[in-house]
């Protein structure tokens, strides 16, 4: 559901050699899944070239909220509309770069300007700032059933957290969690996505070398990280869970990995590609679907949410 931001995408023609060679490949690769012809995709209302970066799905209102990285655009749309109007307007110099709907809250990481911002779903109107200061790169979130909100730095050594207290008040200054160093931290490009297994296990992306950990997360701020065995997605970015599967956009379209009971070992099982993606940045599941934000930093618009079918 978060993205390989444009900041990211400068070094991808480096990292894929980079990330072909790290971690632990699977035995053998499963092939490629091409997804059947009747795709639908979804089209961003403007002319303008927002770039999507990142996208969620409220099961509540059946909708998906799409974030974009230019001027930090919200789109809202539904399943039977082939175009998604503006939710949230941005403003010049403002980016979106990850995007979570939960409680009756968007959740926003503002990218490079440190943000994370929190809007109230229904009034649409902004009800905290959470400033991480210079220097980072704020890319993707993730939200437990406890109200804790985790957030990926891709340049700096932590893991953002804000507690539901500070969410409630709506300020507060953010706990920053070290991933060092257990997370190999490579200049720009690090930890991007993120998604929870639990309330107190996460699972994060590296972009830069592929490799995936499992964090459990203690009190007092403590917290066991190891890299999941098994696998390695190379561009990993934004990820969505499929029961027990965890679905990567890994740029080219997405990867699918099923997880071991305690989340230690991933197994490559799947690859879709189809010709609806382009740098494929998050993705999302809704019902048997699987949507997916295209970035597209190098293509023109219109921009478009891809939706194909997830195999089961």
């Amino acid at each position: 559901m978060a993205s390989a931001r444009p900041l990211l995408a400068l070094a991808v023609a480096v990292l894929i050699g980079t990330a072909a060679c790290a971690a632990t490949p699977p035995a053998t690769s499963p092939p490629s899944t091409a997804a059947p012809a009747a795709i639908s995709a979804y089209t961003l209302e403007g002319s303008e070239h927002r770039m999507p970066a990142a996208i969620d799905w409220d099961a509540a209102s059946r909708t998906f909220f799409v974030s974009t990285h230019n001027e930090g655009i919200i789109y809202r749309g539904g399943l039977d509309d082939p175009i998604t109007p503006i939710f949230l307007r941005g403003q010049p110099g403002q980016s979106a770069d990850g995007i979570r709907v939960s409680g009756g809250r968007i959740y926003i990481a503002g990218g490079v300007d440190g943000q994370i911002r929190v809007y109230d779903l229904s009034t649409r109107q902004r009800t905290g700032t959470f400033e991480t200061g210079p220097g980072g790169h704020v890319i993707d979130l993730a939200v437990t059933g406890t109200g804790d909100v985790y957030v990926t730095d891709g340049v700096r050594p932590v893991l953002w957290h804000l507690t539901p207290e500070q969410v409630a008040a709506g300020h507060g200054t953010p706990e920053g969690i070290p991933v060092t160093p257990e997370v190999a931290i490579h200049g720009l490009d690090n930890l991007n996505g993120i998604v929870p297994l639990t309330d107190h296990r996460l699972i994060v992306s590296h972009f830069a070398d592929g490799l995936l950990y499992r964090i459990d997360l203690g009190a007092a701020g403590g917290r066991t990280i190891v890299p999941i065995t098994g696998t390695a997605v190379p561009l990993a970015a934004g990820m969505a869970l499929d029961g027990n599967r965890l679905v990567v956009a890994d740029d080219a379209g997405l990867s699918v990995v099923e997880l071991s009971d305690d989340a230690g070992h991933a197994t490559l099982v799947d690859r879709i590609r189809d010709p609806s993606f382009r740098s494929t940045a998050a993705v999302t599941v809704a019902d048997d679907r699987y949507l997916v934000a295209n970035l597209a930093d190098q293509g023109p618009p219109p921009d478009t949410v891809s939706s194909v079918p997830a195999p089961r």
